[in-house]
């Protein structure tokens, strides 16, 4: 006589498919959890709360961390740059997450609904991807993952990202505005912050660009080696951007975000203080608009807009004044 398999068995086994459908199936994997699904009715309603409770997890620990609290995808978490945060394994959160699932579920979670991650104000977060890649969020960025992609399919919806590739399995392509930028190995960043021109960096390897466009999907393409860098304004087509040769200085200078620092190099003030704003509460008014277009130049700590402030006052011949969380640089009378 065969024994029937448990309610409690089929959860059990459901939960650990669901972890690893989170970070990515491999084509083994898949082809295994179909099997899995198709040997007994009860296991799809199962998986699909143990992926709820996946997904409430994620949502609450990304609402309840605030600053000071980052959770990990694989082994790694990166606090904010001002607080001495630890980590939190959302593996912890799963146990016992049956009841939690049931409440969640309710048919609302669809299997192939892309995952969101997403990092708050002052927070920095580095994620392992599927084969030890890695993705590194900005503050106040938000990126989705398509489930089933193992990881390889990504959309910037906004923020600035870096992702390092490890050359095994397919290459990674991530969307922004419109763009497809895929890659096999290697490593780049991007930014899309509102309407500023988009920025693409390469690092290491090589990185394909694609764009459709016009009314029958015309693909515009580039390809940016290593150690380039192009900016593309919003709506513009991809292969009129002007690519660009970086040295160490430059790439030093647009990694500096991942250890909590801001690296300007003759840019405006106004460009400077808009990217202070986003690290925090405090914001920054340039009083006068002369000095607003001035060029700044230097290494700053992002969760240090007083600082930061005193220190082009000081540069400019300036004054600092403050009101609450508004920090206001004028010109001396």
């Amino acid at each position: 006589m065969v024994n029937r398999e448990t309610a409690r068995d089929i959860d059990a086994a459901a939960r650990d498919w669901a972890a690893k459908a989170l970070r990515g199936l491999s084509e083994p994997e898949q082809r295994g959890l179909d099997g899995w699904l198709e040997g007994d009715p009860r296991r799809l309603g199962a998986f699909v709360r143990a992926q709820a409770a996946w997904i409430h997890a994620e949502r609450a620990t990304a609402l309840g961390s605030g600053a000071g609290l980052t959770e990990t995808w694989g082994e790694e978490a990166v606090g904010p740059p001002h607080a001495a945060g630890r980590g939190l394994d959302r593996r912890v959160l799963i146990a016992g997450g049956g009841a939690l699932a049931a409440s969640v579920a309710g048919g609302m979670f669809l299997l192939d609904r892309p995952l969101s991650i997403e990092s708050g104000v002052g927070e920095i977060r580095s994620l392992t991807l599927a084969g030890g890649s890695t993705l590194t969020l900005d503050t106040e960025t938000r990126v989705t993952i398509a489930r089933g992609s193992g990881d390889r399919l990504l959309d910037l919806v906004h923020g600035k990202v870096f992702l390092n590739i490890l050359g095994a399995g397919r290459p990674f392509t991530l969307s922004v505005g419109g763009l497809a930028l895929r890659m096999a190995s290697g490593a780049f960043g991007l930014e899309s912050l509102g309407d500023a021109p988009l920025s693409v960096f390469v690092t290491a390897g090589r990185l394909a660009v694609s764009q459709r466009r016009g009314l029958w999907g015309q693909t515009r393409a580039i390809t940016l080696p290593a150690n380039s860098a192009f900016s593309l304004p919003v709506g513009a087509d991809v292969d009129t951007a002007k690519v660009r040769a970086m040295d160490a200085d430059d790439v030093d200078r647009l990694l500096a975000w991942r250890d909590g620092m801001l690296s300007f190099g003759d840019v405006a003030l106004a460009t400077a203080v808009r990217a202070f704003d986003r690290y925090g509460p405090v914001r920054i008014v340039i009083a006068d608009p002369r000095l607003a277009q001035q060029k700044v130049t230097g290494l700053f700590k992002a969760n240090d807009p007083d600082g930061f402030a005193t220190a082009i006052a000081s540069s400019f011949g300036a004054a600092v004044s403050r009101d609450g969380n508004v920090l206001r640089i004028f010109i001396k009378k």
